[in-house]
């Protein structure tokens, strides 16, 4: 008798399961991918761009060492080629620092935009909640496995994007 009640429960569990309206968010990638955040990584580029030239420039000015070495190496002097080694040395140290600090920067940047925008975000996700009537919400990074039409992340897009 208690086998079959156990069976019995978990097959009502099982059929419930079946009838839940289930959907997989990928909140940040809405977030970054909206209009807003666009605009705002306009915003911060432009603001930035100085940085951005120094990083460009010192990538060109270590790839044309690089190739020197590698071009000339051979035929150079010692005294020479310690310098370029020296001077190599001294730009890729200035570039790591400004390609950190960018990093930095930007990632700071979407952080605050990412919290800017939380309330409008869940707004945006509960409307599509109720609409939809999904019993469960949940981010890609726990789930293993979820089929076509699962994922409302675009819905989440449209929905912040709509003025």
């Amino acid at each position: 008798m208690r086998f079959l009640q156990i069976a019995l429960l978990a097959m009502a569990a099982s059929f419930a399961q079946a009838e839940m309206k289930i959907a997989v968010v990928d909140m940040q990638r809405a977030v970054l991918a909206s209009d807003e955040a666009k605009i705002a990584v306009e915003k911060f580029r432009a603001a930035k761009q100085d940085d951005i030239d120094t990083i460009s420039k010192l990538e060109t000015e270590l790839k044309g060492i690089q190739d020197k070495i590698a071009k000339d190496g051979e035929i150079m002097s010692e005294d020479e080629r310690r310098k370029l080694k020296n001077s190599f040395e001294e730009k890729a140290t200035t570039y790591k620092f400004h390609r950190q600090n960018m990093q930095k920067a930007e990632q700071q940047e979407l952080q605050q935009l990412a919290q800017a925008m939380e309330p409008k975000m869940q707004k945006a996700l509960k409307t599509i909640i109720d609409e939809n009537k999904y019993d469960l919400v949940v981010r890609p990074e726990m789930v293993i496995f979820n089929g076509p039409g699962t994922d409302i992340t675009k819905l989440l897009l449209e929905q912040l994007n709509k003025k």
